[in-house]
């Protein structure tokens, strides 16, 4: 990152009056980078560098997806069912952080080559909740769940599946050897670490005012 955009926390800056007790006379005033400016700095490096990495990795990837006219998220999502089986609408959206529209745009490609299937249902109904809780034209019926819908890999997205997860797992395998496991290891928890956050120290940071 261009360090010109901080010289402004490193130039020497001139003493406001001349007798400043601090500042000798004729002399110049130098200030320090503080503690928190570096770790700006640095907070700064290091989200420049996540954003760089996640890109050129993407890159390098993409191209063996492209030759089955297949995204990264798309592939993403056949690889969650193919290993842990059917999802929901509402949990995968939670899971990915993106809407229902983007789930939409997503899977509408995975089930018109029929690798995906889209079902809605009917969960479980509530049984803790007593009859005065219903409007009275429900009084005396059945109880039916909340409607959710459902995803789930076909024969022929797990036929696909099987045949793609070791060619990209392969890929994958040959550009993380640049680290070490336990260097693997440790960038899983630390981009795991990144994502959970901590809520107190971001609105403290964010509700800071600046001095």
């Amino acid at each position: 990152m261009d360090d010109t955009l901080y010289q402004d926390l490193t130039e020497p800056v001139e003493p406001e009056t001349a007798s400043d007790p601090a500042v000798p006379s004729g002399g110049r005033k130098t200030v320090v980078r503080s503690d928190i400016e570096e770790r700006k700095v640095r907070s700064f490096r290091a989200y420049l560098e996540v954003l760089d990495t996640a890109e050129w990795l993407r890159r390098q990837l993409i191209n063996q997806l492209d030759a089955f006219d297949l995204t990264i998220d798309g592939f993403r999502l056949l690889e969650i069912l193919y290993r842990e089986g059917p999802i929901t609408t509402e949990e995968f959206c939670k899971r990915r952080r993106c809407s229902r529209q983007a789930f939409d745009r997503l899977i509408k490609p995975l089930e018109e080559r029929l690798w995906v299937k889209y079902e809605v249902f009917a969960r479980e109904p509530v049984n803790e909740w007593e009859d005065a809780h219903l409007a009275k034209r429900l009084e005396g019926q059945p109880r039916r769940g909340r409607r959710m819908g459902r995803l789930s890999l076909t024969l022929e997205g797990k036929k696909f599946v099987h045949a793609i997860f070791p060619r990209h797992a392969k890929l994958v395998f040959a550009f993380m050897r640049a680290l070490s496991m336990r260097e693997q290891d440790t960038l899983i928890r630390v981009c795991r670490k990144l994502r959970d956050g901590d809520v107190v120290k971001l609105l403290d940071e964010i509700t800071m005012e600046e001095t």
